[in-house]
């Protein structure tokens, strides 16, 4: 393999842990000021942070049903990707996924 299809999957490599770390920590706040939007706010939906929704269904009766991504199976994903490296980095990753302010301080 060249050195421009090396650096190329490594740029695709990349680019995707990035989207699965974001992922891995997306919130579904957002999920929720959906399932209350009122009609005439409609346009506020483009603003909300719907990454980790699989599927959103309004039922006739009014009550609304959202499917998230698991989070365990994204997590999996990461840990394979990152062993796939072979350099040793898979700890300080995943310790990178929690932040500070995730609730993790002692």
């Amino acid at each position: 393999m060249g050195t421009q299809e090396k650096s190329e999957e490594q740029k695709i490599r990349q680019e995707l842990v990035a989207y699965l770390r974001k992922l891995a920590k997306w919130k579904n706040n957002d999920v929720v000021k959906l399932a209350f939007l009122e009609p005439e706010n409609v346009d506020r939906v483009d603003k909300l942070d719907l990454t980790g929704v699989v599927e959103l269904k309004r039922n006739a009766n009014g009550t609304f049903e959202a499917k998230f991504v698991d989070k365990v199976r994204v997590l999996a994903m990461l840990r394979e990707l990152m062993e796939e490296r072979r350099d040793g980095k898979l700890e300080d990753f995943l310790d990178g996924l929690s932040g500070p302010g995730d609730g993790d301080e002692a």
